[in-house]
């Protein structure tokens, strides 16, 4: 379907930024706009002529649409790390649980019963025994796999775990819609630090893309050998003022789901500047008429200048991104996709090649 807002160019109200104590004034803002403006011209070789030029393109026009969009803040002050693949990412956040001292928030889209998904499952129950509070958002869907004796455990030792959109209509907690999923991956630790990205909790996601995955041939193979494959995926740890957006995320679906009043902790901790990342947390629900990522994502590439690279595992282009990505190409952006070669998906893989021929011509 098209989405629905207006991506056209009107004149819009400056961005404003926020950090740790507020927003930042008019001028600071700017400044700091400007730095990024400059930075981004470096980066590709350009003059100060082109950075000048700069001033009007991306991130006048896309980050003032992404505001209006959106409503959330673009915070400074923040600290990014790029976490790639499973190990790495897994080891990052198991670490940041076993240092938690007031809560845990996690929302996930698949959790399976397997090594790693009991080792998140221990890391947490042991989080729980210790008063550390633990709250648990997973999909129906995602995890309609997983024994209910999995997450049962979980609740005995006193977890909060919530079933997005039940798949069982009896258990159904709102109007009842079966294709209305949470594909969220986050995880809040003591409303201070911060995992998202693609990465599920399954050991599919155990070996590195490096490698071969050193998961059982089932989970992924390449259709003839039964050699297990391994997945390539990526995740954020974020510190910073933007975590208290993500934990706002966080806290609505848990209240939009009507999951149980949460225990009193401290979800919204004094978060300090910890580096020099300027962030927005953008997330979309179901709920919502359009997804506000594909509605930003589509904004970026139209007013991309230079470049457009994606990595997707599942792309089935709309009519929409179909006519940005040409349109990007045709006016002299390097456009470069890196697209599967071997699927869990092979319905999506093959009807996503069928637009190859379009996008190569």
């Amino acid at each position: 379907p098209r989405i629905v807002p207006d991506l056209s160019r009107h004149t819009r109200p400056p961005v404003q930024l926020e950090g740790a104590r507020g927003p930042l004034s008019a001028v600071e803002s700017k400044l700091i706009l400007q730095r990024l403006q400059d930075a981004a011209a470096r980066s590709e070789g350009a003059t100060q002529n082109l950075s000048n030029v700069v001033h009007n393109n991306i991130f006048t026009r896309h980050l003032a649409l992404e505001e209006a969009l959106v409503g959330s803040p673009l915070t400074v002050g923040n600290d990014v790390v790029l976490l790639q693949d499973g190990p790495a990412t897994y080891a990052a956040m198991l670490s940041a649980i076993a240092a938690a001292k007031d809560h845990i928030n996690l929302e996930t889209y698949i959790l399976d019963d397997d090594a790693v998904g009991q080792a998140f499952a221990q890391a947490l129950i042991e989080k729980q025994t210790q008063g550390i509070q633990v709250n648990l958002i997973r999909d129906s869907a995602g995890t309609f796999t997983t024994p209910t004796q999995f997450f049962q455990t979980m609740i005995d030792h006193g977890i909060n775990v919530l079933e997005y959109n039940p798949v069982n209509p009896l258990a159904a907690r709102k109007t009842w819609a079966l294709n209305q999923r949470d594909h969220r991956k986050l995880l809040i630790v003591d409303g201070q630090i911060a995992f998202l990205g693609g990465i599920n909790i399954s050991s599919v996601y155990s070996g590195g893309s490096s490698g071969a995955a050193k998961t059982p041939a089932t989970a992924v193979n390449n259709g003839n050998t039964g050699t297990a494959v391994a997945w390539r995926d990526t995740d954020l740890q974020l510190r910073g003022p933007v975590v208290a957006e993500f934990q706002k995320l966080f806290i609505e679906t848990w209240e939009k789901q009507r999951g149980a009043p949460l225990a009193q902790k401290d979800y919204f901790p004094q978060l300090e500047n910890v580096g020099n990342q300027v962030v927005r947390a953008i997330g979309s629900s179901p709920d919502e008429p359009f997804s506000l990522i594909y509605a930003t994502l589509l904004s970026a590439i139209n007013n991309a200048e230079s470049s457009v690279y994606i990595t997707n595992a599942y792309f089935v282009p709309d009519p929409q991104l179909l006519s940005a990505l040409k349109d990007a190409a045709r006016r002299g952006v390097d456009v470069k996709l890196i697209l599967p070669s071997q699927t869990d998906s092979w319905l999506v893989f093959h009807a996503g090649r069928r637009y190859y021929s379009r996008l190569l011509a």
